[in-house]
């Protein structure tokens, strides 16, 4: 197949940077170091700033102190633990005392510490289980422990961590009645592997273990050996529990997607028996089991019994005094919403102590009961002392926002409020003001559009516009829907517009695809092309000719913006459209269609202007909305967000984005001022590109008065967080010609989807407008037709040098890939690369002297030094790369597997 993609493509189909690579050792072993374990947390864990509550565990020390752990950083692979104490038997609490947060990679892959407990040993020890792992799980993660053999004092000393095996536990171990000790490790099945590289096989050897395993100690917790484990079917993580029933065998509950399943063992746990539903029902959630002083049982889950509730309420106790073939009580200990993962222990005075969080994200509550097994059975608290719903910790601080693939932290608060529509400046760009300590540079082509990528250079940046082909127009008007007046708004006629149609490459069919309108508010209609110049009008067979839709807004409506989703996990959702069908009351309406031929019921958005539009942000996984809204400087762009694109009609949180501003110069001849006529955006490598449809006049009422069309043009803009933009050159990308009889005069559109991808060129589908049709008719919108502009690959901005050598230093960047490639012009030159470490060194064999001189004209080589086949020594770590040029352009630069 041709290599050509439609950007919106670009995570799938990874032809544009081809740097899928597999994560280097020193990214892969992070999980096998031990973390730094901090006893002395700064404010940054404090109740104040912490954004997340989930409960780990707690246990009680010989001498009565409390611990407790929960984690903070979300339910995801930010998570790290957070342990406090209390001396009060829960009255009060310490600050944090005890933090594990591991330092992620430089890469960007974060190191997670999300599961594990507490638990004080028959020794009087007290233990810390918890995992490492990369993105929540990476396949094989790792179950750590650390211990304290002093931990009632003011300043607890604690070993250093030890890695027990791989996976992780969420409860306590079981101390067997022959002393062993039994502790449970699951370690998760592939489809909870959250490192996308690893998915398929990574730590494939491990996979005949994938399940709920059953470690066991005979040294007291010097050495643990695997004695076997339980495949549970429909496993949710397992969080499995075992009891040793009083006839000697071990029964061991599980989590599951329908509740709990559970196992027996009749050999102390090397065989079991196979894993069954449990007759207690559950959420698929987990819940607590122990063994009590008294011989009974005590189980604390959501709900009664005998029914699986909806959701996580009602966290209830029960207690069994015949090993859980019955159950008595049922004391409700919180009946709200959103309470969850109950650990506890049992008080030498026989109280049963329990804590589980609530609202983990909303509230962040830690909640702690104190209560007998006298209250249990009855009911209702009638113990002395006894208490329900203690608070144990309130996070406070505001939500983490976002960390991107390129480093970017995103705000809270996203997408921001704070930009003033009034304003006519410059859009503040605050990741180059502020940017990552160390950038990550996996995800597609590092273009230098901005410096963004730059800490020092003495190489002249040149911004570069597209080539309008020399075939120009491609398509224009032919058939009686594209030559006739359409009668719906005005007389005009001889139109081809895309405004903003969308135009794509379709590898279902390996041909590009063209959603434009036929007519001046004509119907949707399609062309395919085999090479984007020659277009055929395929017989659709439904409307009339290669009409999708009739003309009329409970039809086509007005402007549109179509998407071809080669992504979508729906195939019912594979083209999706937003169009304009005022004067209809649902004013712009979102819908979908497999083909083009069938659509979905319209779903009615918020109020907005004419000429709406919106496009995927691969690096988010968010659909975007680029909303129309009048204001002080005429035209502006408002913004919404959604990862579903149909619920993405609510534009009720829609935020102001932009316009545009005093640095867009009006057109000498006309005066006016200028406005945002549109924005449409798209992913390309490694950024979001943007086309800015810059309006510069006349006013509509002078061009129908003398029958010409009004002047729009292309500018670009480039994003690196998805919202704000970098508008560093103010020239026209795409410029309408002003000249009397071009056919791309005036009113230049892009399209949705921007642009694309056709081997070592960037096209850029556009309509323009002559203002004049073939019989000479004269109007606003009369005359349009379709063009093509063309760009080198990455060709946006340059960095030149001449006879004199210059030099670029990049930032500190972190790659997995093996291989350096770039996208330079260096014929009648060469470029050279060394590798820096972070304080500026350079790092043999990767010296300028030891590199091999690039001497070519292409937009894809690889560089090579002498001594070193690959960067495999480098990859993974924080460097520095150091370009000498002379007598050439650099464009781009990244990472492979592949030289």
């Amino acid at each position: 197949m041709k290599l050509c993609l439609t950007l919106l493509s670009w995570l799938t189909l990874s032809a544009l940077a081809q740097n899928d690579a597999s994560l280097p050792p020193s990214i892969l072993d992070l999980p096998l170091k031990p973390v730094v374990i901090n006893t002395d947390p700064g404010p940054e864990y404090s109740d104040e700033q912490r954004d997340y509550a989930m409960v780990i565990g707690m246990d009680r020390t010989p001498k009565g102190r409390i611990w407790a752990a929960w984690v903070a950083g979300g339910d995801s692979p930010r998570a790290y633990f957070v342990a406090a104490s209390s001396d009060d038997e829960g009255k009060t609490w310490s600050k944090p005392r005890l933090v594990i947060d591991a330092p992620d990679a430089p890469t960007g892959v974060e190191v997670s510490v999300l599961v594990g407990n507490f638990w004080t040993d028959p020794t009087g020890r007290l233990w810390l289980f918890y995992d490492q792992s990369l993105s929540m799980f990476d396949g094989r993660a790792g179950l750590w422990a650390i211990t304290c053999d002093n931990p009632d004092d003011d300043k607890p000393v604690w070993s250093e961590p030890r890695r027990i095996w791989h996976g992780m536990t969420l409860n306590k171990p079981t101390v067997l009645s022959n002393g062993e000790w039994l502790l449970p490790i699951s370690l998760w099945t592939r489809d909870r592997i959250g490192v996308p590289e690893l998915r398929e096989k990574g730590y494939a050897d491990l996979d005949e273990v994938r399940m709920a395993n059953l470690f066991v100690s005979n040294d007291k917790g010097v050495t643990w050996t695997r004695r076997g484990g339980v495949m549970v079917p429909e496993t949710d993580f397992d969080e499995h529990m075992v009891v040793e029933l009083k006839d000697g065998r071990l029964w061991l509950l599980a989590r599951t997607k329908q509740g709990i399943s559970e196992s027996f063992s009749s050999d102390q746990g090397r065989t079991w028996s196979e894993a069954k539903p449990s007759v207690i029902q559950n959420a698929s959630a987990r819940f607590f089991i122990r063994r009590l002083a008294s011989g009974n049982l005590v189980l604390i889950k959501n709900g009664p019994l005998d029914k699986r509730i909806k959701g996580r309420s009602h966290m209830t106790a029960f207690i069994s005094e015949d090993d859980g073939k019955t159950w008595k009580g049922g004391l409700i200990l919180d009946e709200r919403n959103g309470v969850s993962y109950p650990d506890g222990f049992q008080s030498p005075d026989g109280t049963i102590n329990i804590i589980h969080d609530r609202e983990r994200a909303k509230e962040r509550e830690i909640i702690m009961h104190r209560v007998t097994e006298a209250d249990i059975l009855a009911g209702k608290l009638v113990t002395p002392n006894s208490q329900t719903k203690m608070l144990v910790s309130k996070a406070r601080g505001a939500e983490i926002g976002q960390r991107l693939y390129n480093g970017i932290q995103l705000p809270s608060e996203w997408p921001p409020r704070n930009l003033d529509a009034k304003s006519y400046e410059p859009m503040p760009v605050p990741y180059l003001k502020a940017k990552p300590k160390i950038i990550p540079i996996d995800k597609g082509r590092q273009l230098f559009v901005d410096d963004f990528l730059i800490e020092s250079t003495d190489l002249k940046r040149t911004f570069h516009q597209a080539r309008k082909h020399e075939k120009n127009p491609v398509f224009k008007p032919e058939t009686k829907y594209e030559l006739d007046p359409v009668k719906i708004e005005g007389d005009e006629q001889a139109v081809c517009y895309l405004g903003h149609g969308g135009v794509f490459f379709d590898p279902k069919e390996d041909l590009y695809k063209m959603f434009y309108t036929a007519g001046w508010r004509g119907g949707l209609a399609l062309a395919t092309s085999k090479d984007l110049l020659q277009w055929t009008r395929p017989n659709i067979g439904t409307v009339g000719g290669n009409l999708l839709l009739p003309p009329g807004p409970e039809w086509a409506g007005g402007d549109n913006s179509v998407w071809l989703d080669v992504n979508a996990k729906d195939p019912m959702q594979r083209v999706k459209m937003m169009t304009d069908r005022r004067p209809l009351p649902a004013g712009h309406t979102l819908q979908t269609s497999p083909d083009g031929k069938v659509w979905s019921q319209g779903v009615a958005t918020g109020k907005a202007g004419d000429y709406c539009s919106f496009f995927y942000n691969p690096f988010r996984k968010v659909w975007c909305y680029s909303i129309k809204q009048g204001g002080e400087h005429g035209r502006n762009r408002w913004y919404s967000e959604n990862a579903d694109f149909i619920k993405g009609a609510d534009w009720s949180q829609s935020v102001f984005w932009c316009n545009a501003d005093k640095l867009d110069a009006p057109d000498p001849k006309i005066g006016d001022a200028a406005q945002l006529y549109s924005l449409n955006a798209t992913a390309y490598e490694s950024l979001m590109l943007g086309e800015f449809y810059i309006h510069l006049g006349p006013d509509n009422k002078i061009c129908e008065n003398g029958k010409f069309p009004k002047i729009t043009e292309i500018k670009l803009g480039f994003s690196r967080d998805g919202f704000h933009w970098d508008r560093p050159d103010r020239q026209p990308f795409i410029a309408a010609t002003r000249q009397e009889g071009d056919w791309d005069r005036a009113y230049i559109h892009g399209t949705t989807g921007v642009c694309i991808v056709k081997e070592d060129e960037i096209w850029f589908p556009y309509t323009g407008y002559s203002g004049i049709a073939p019989n000479g008719k004269r109007g606003l919108y009369t005359g349009a037709a379709v063009g093509m502009a063309v760009l080198r690959r990455d060709g946006f901005a340059s960095m030149d040098a001449g006879e004199k050598e210059g030099s670029l230093t990049t930032e500190t960047v972190a790659f997995n890939g093996r291989h350096l490639r770039v996208n330079a012009t260096t014929a009648k030159g060469e470029l050279r690369v060394e590798v820096l470490n972070e304080k500026g060194e350079v790092i043999a064999p990767y010296s300028q002297e030891n590199c091999i001189p690039l001497k070519a004209d292409a937009t894809q080589q690889t560089v090579a030094w002498k001594g070193a086949d690959s960067l495999d020594a480098v990859r993974g770590l924080p460097l520095k790369f150091r370009f000498y040029l002379k007598q050439g352009s650099l464009y781009s630069f990244w990472t492979s597997q592949t030289p």
